[in-house]
């Protein structure tokens, strides 16, 4: 393929990559594109549906029933600017005034209104003084795809699973506050026709702050946080951005039984050919050097599908993943000094480590079960970057640029395999 048409193509991929009917991408969540004008038909309906969930004290069953009320019926889809969406933001607030979060919003509210629907704004004030004006935001998109063909998107992974798990950690944050004040930001309009454009609820907010922009210390951004990358796999819950503060936030990684987790450069899936792009709400922070944490466990074969139900989710990693988002939290709210914006954000041989982690479970190594992606002509390619992999992260040294881009580049050749055929053929991600 002409260098031309290859880098058209991995915009196609990843940066326009799929709304509706995409495949399974490593832990970039939210690059878009058109929906297909045929779509499987409808789930059956929640039976049940609940209508509130702020009056759950148990914080495993308040997460179920987050994803159940945002990615139920009631909500159809949550597209921005729709009565579905309202139902959702309705919720949301209800929520928020239950668990005693201060309004964010404009005109004394927990609401920003944009040109289509509304970002959600709450704040935990900070316990000391000296550091309350200075706000973490917590940030997880509330929209979804809507209806397409009659076909509704649920959207219970992206992003009931996020918005769950920061109301849960908002929860917390409440009963016992950090330092810093923390501002909690249900931003709308993070889906198409918005995606990368001024009406971006985070980019709104951003050219439009409710707080002044000075006070906006760093930002912890959710997306996708429910489900695995593919069937069989216990997918790790990637924290990525560390590079971006010039102290890094370092609140322990362990292994939990539950929820296995890595650090990882954002490079790894955001520097594309035609350029680098941010692929969720942390992107409007990131263009304006404020320190940025993505968290996301990548996207499950439901992404972008009709099938991305609750049904699909694994609660118990949502349950743990509200710990370790918490713990990032109150790191940055509870550090001595302001977190500051590291100018120099060299990839790093833990970087190729976890990189080499996932070619290895694709692989199907260690009798892990691999993903059908990892097969065939692919296989000989992909065992080849492991072999690379492995060799960059060890030896005791930092890569050097050049090798970034090469660990750069077998993440992306990854990426790519892991989409479904029909979106990118197995050729072209080996050009790549």
């Amino acid at each position: 393929m002409a260098p031309g048409r290859l880098l058209v193509a991995a915009c196609l991929l990843v940066a326009c990559g799929e709304r509706v009917g995409a495949g399974r991408v490593t832990p970039a969540p939210d690059a878009e594109a058109a929906p297909p004008e045929v779509a499987p038909p409808k789930p059956p309906a929640d039976p049940n549906p609940p209508t509130s969930c702020a009056g759950e004290g148990d914080e495993a069953a308040a997460l179920r029933c987050w994803v159940r009320l945002l990615a139920g019926p009631g909500c159809a889809g949550r597209d921005n600017g729709s009565p579905g969406g309202a139902t959702a933001r309705a919720a949301i607030v209800a929520g928020l005034q239950a668990y005693g979060l201060e309004m964010a919003g404009e005109t004394g509210s927990f609401e920003q209104p944009l040109p289509r629907g509304a970002n959600v704004l709450a704040r935990v004030p900070g316990r000391d003084p000296a550091r309350a004006g200075e706000h973490v935001v917590l940030a997880a998109h509330y929209d979804h795809l809507g209806e397409h063909g009659g076909v509704v998107h649920p959207g219970a992974d992206d992003n009931a699973s996020g918005v769950a798990v920061a109301l849960a950690v908002a929860r917390r944050l409440v009963a016992d506050p950090p330092a810093r004040s923390v501002l909690l930001a249900a931003f709308d309009a993070e889906e198409p026709p918005d995606y990368r454009t001024p009406t971006m609820g985070s980019e709104y907010f951003m050219a439009h702050p409710t707080v002044a922009r000075e006070q906006l210390v760093a930002v912890v951004c959710l997306d996708l946080l429910g489900g695995d990358l593919w069937d069989g796999h216990r997918s790790p819950l990637y924290v990525m951005g560390r590079e971006t503060f010039a102290r890094r936030p370092e609140p322990a990684l362990a292994d939990d039984p539950r929820l296995p987790v890595r650090a990882m450069h954002l490079r790894l899936v955001e520097d594309l050919p035609h350029g680098r792009q941010a692929f969720s709400d942390h992107g409007a922070f990131f263009q304006r050097e404020i320190p940025s944490l993505f968290v996301s466990t990548g996207r499950s074969p439901h992404y972008h599908q009709p099938s991305d139900t609750p049904d699909t989710l694994k609660y118990d990693k949502m349950l743990a993943a509200v710990a370790v988002v918490e713990a990032h939290v109150r790191v940055l709210a509870d550090m001595p000094d302001r977190p500051a914006w590291a100018r120099d954000q060299p990839v790093r041989a833990a970087d190729a480590a976890v990189l080499a982690e996932l070619l290895a479970a694709g692989l199907g190594e260690g009798g892990a079960r691999g993903t059908d992606e990892f097969t065939g002509v692919a296989r000989a390619r992909l065992q080849a970057d492991l072999v690379r992999a492995r060799a960059l992260a060890a030896g005791g040294r930092e890569p050097s640029e050049s090798e970034a881009r090469e660990i750069v580049q077998i993440s992306l050749r990854a990426q790519c395999l892991l989409a479904v055929d029909s979106e990118m053929p197995t050729a072209a991600c080996l050009l790549l």
